[in-house]
This record gives C-alpha cells, structure tokens and sequence, in this order.
C-alpha cells in the first residue's frame, strides 16, 4: 500500500492521519470526529458532508487493505501501510450512521531510553524485567484501553536474547518486534486460520520465546497449556489489575467448556505464568507501568502475589518493594 494512495482515500482524516501527535482517529457519526492527541480525546473539527461521504471514505480504505464487504456485512477490518489498523461499522449495527477508528501503532523507533524518560518506567525495574527475560520467566502484560500493552510487548520481546528464536502469534498483526529471529504467524488470509491452528503450529517451528497476541476467547486455554509445558512465553490482556488479570485469563479458560474446575484452570495459570506487569494511562494523558508482580504459585486454590515493583503517586515513579523473585538466588 502506498502511502499517498492511502492518503487520497482518507479524504479529510488524511491530516489527522499524517499528525504524528495523533495516535488513534474515532469517528462516531458523519458530524462527530475525535483524535487521541497526547493521551487525550479531543474533538478534531472535523465533519463529513453526509454519512454518504463518510462511506465512501470506509470503502476506499478497506479497499486498500484488499477487503470489501460484502452485501449485509456490517462490520470490517483491516490493516492500512503497516502502520495502522482500521474497524469500520455500518448501518444497522451502527444506527446513528457509519463509524469507524483508526489505531495508529506506536513507531517502532520507541526505545526502552525513550519511556524511562517519559517516566514510563525506572531503570532498575527495567532491569529486573530483563533479568526475568534470561532467566525465561514468562511474562503476562496487563492493562487498560490505551495504556500502552503493545508498546511493552514489542520492547520486552526485543529483549529477548538475539540468538534466541521468537514466534509470535497473532489474529491480528500489530506488533512491531524488531528481533533478529522473529517469526510472524497472522490469522489471515482465504483459509482463515484460527488462533488454535496457529499455536499449534507455533510449537513445532522450535521456538525459544512464543509471543503471543491479546486473546479473546476459548484459544486462550490452549495457549496457556502450551506456555506451561516448557515452551517460554509471553502475552497481554485487557485488566483494571493484576489479580483482575488473572481473573480475565480464567473466564476466557472457561470458555472452552472442557469441565475443568476453577481450582485447576487456576493450576493451569499459575503453571503458565511467572510474572504479571500492570500498567494505566492516567486521566492527564501519562503513560505508567504502575505494577511488577510475581505469581508464586498456588496456596489453597488461591494465587499467591507478591509485588515486586510498586507506583508512588506522590513521588511519580515506581519503586521496589524489597521483595526478591523467586527465580533469582537469595
């Protein structure tokens, strides 16, 4: 996809799109555009002349990431120059008119320099997260809308040693790993690959480090069963918490209605993980990695956490806790 066409087909978002400041474009109705500028939602100023228009602009997008929908689709995705993705959705599902958003991905020249300067992150609770990496601690990067788990996953898997190998998963492709032995696996294209066939085949190409997009539904299950059985691993999930990250990860488990009971889809989790980062977008726009929790197991069905990085509002930054991971020497 060539940049400019791209452009063309975005009309009057083309220079919403071009604002690096921009990161994501929401138009709720033909009258109603809003940016995400700096963490914030702010009106763009913008209208369409009718939702005719605004249609218009949808199809022309979509079109450029190879999809057209068909009679009575309602509902499109699509990944527009790499760089961004694309859901639109129409009437009747959308009553008030055609709707779509645009994500922008974060550009790949962030660096872990960049968000310890942003405040993002400390140095030594970077360097424990790295630790873990060598240590082939699996990591399970939680967090709300916007808070930035993409961004964490691409800099965590890039820290993965470079002469390990990386397979990641994903439904849809957004991760941005620059890893000298990534491997890519989307579920796309006419055979419609679910996320299952690709886990699968994730596990036979030899990977170090499985990498593994958000998940959604029953799949989950499987993943986690692959990651505790040996294979090192590392994935996000939407959560206001840690523990109600856990707790996500045990509803998507049952999910898959295998009869297992809450106290071995517990098991399964806790086998499955080792450490779980929490992060927020504050209500000023700031970006913070606001907890390092280490899952130690099990005790009585119950998770035991113990934090090892904690956010101090009043100082603004994250500090330990004092408490030593398990998988390090005392």
């Amino acid at each position: 996809m060539v940049e400019k066409d791209l452009l063309t087909a975005l009309g009057p978002l083309a220079p919403l799109y071009s604002d690096p400041a921009v990161l994501e474009i929401m138009v709720d109705t033909p009258e109603r555009v809003l940016v995400e500028r700096s963490g914030r939602l702010e009106d763009a100023g913008i209208r369409f002349e009718s939702p005719e228009a605004l249609r218009t602009v949808i199809d022309a997008a979509l079109a450029l990431g190879d999809v057209k929908l068909a009679p009575g689709q309602t509902i499109g995705d699509a990944r527009l120059s790499g760089a961004a993705r694309m859901l639109a959705v129409l009437p009747p599902t959308a009553p008030q008119g055609p709707c779509l958003v645009i994500r922008k991905l974060y550009p790949v020249t962030l660096t872990w320099d960049k968000v310890i300067e942003l405040g993002f992150i400390t140095r030594a609770a970077l360097d424990l997260l790295q630790r873990a990496l060598r240590a082939h601690v699996n990591v399970l990067i939680a967090g709300g809308a916007g808070s930035g788990k993409t961004t964490m996953a691409n800099l965590l898997a890039e820290d993965i040693p470079p002469q390990e190998r990386v397979v990641v998963v994903e439904a849809v492709h957004e991760l941005q790993i620059r890893h000298p032995r990534a491997v890519f696996l989307e579920a796309a294209g006419p055979a419609k690959p679910t996320i299952q066939d690709l886990l699968i085949a994730a596990a036979k190409m030899r990977p170090d480090w499985m990498v593994i997009g958000e998940l959604y539904g029953p799949e989950a299950m499987h993943a986690f069963q692959i990651i505790s059985r040996g294979h090192s691993g590392m994935t996000t999930t939407h959560a206001s918490s840690p523990a109600d990250a856990l707790a996500r990860l045990e509803a998507l488990c049952l999910m898959a209605n295998l009869g297992l009971g809450l106290g071995e889809i517990r098991a399964l989790i806790a086998s499955a993980f080792g450490l779980v980062t929490f992060q927020q977008r504050l209500p000023d726009g700031r970006r913070r990695l606001m907890q390092i929790v280490e899952l130690r197991g099990l005790e009585n069905e119950r998770y035991v956490l113990q934090p090892l990085f904690r956010y101090d509002p009043a100082k603004d930054t994250l500090e330990p806790t004092g408490a030593r991971p398990m998988w390090e020497p005392s």
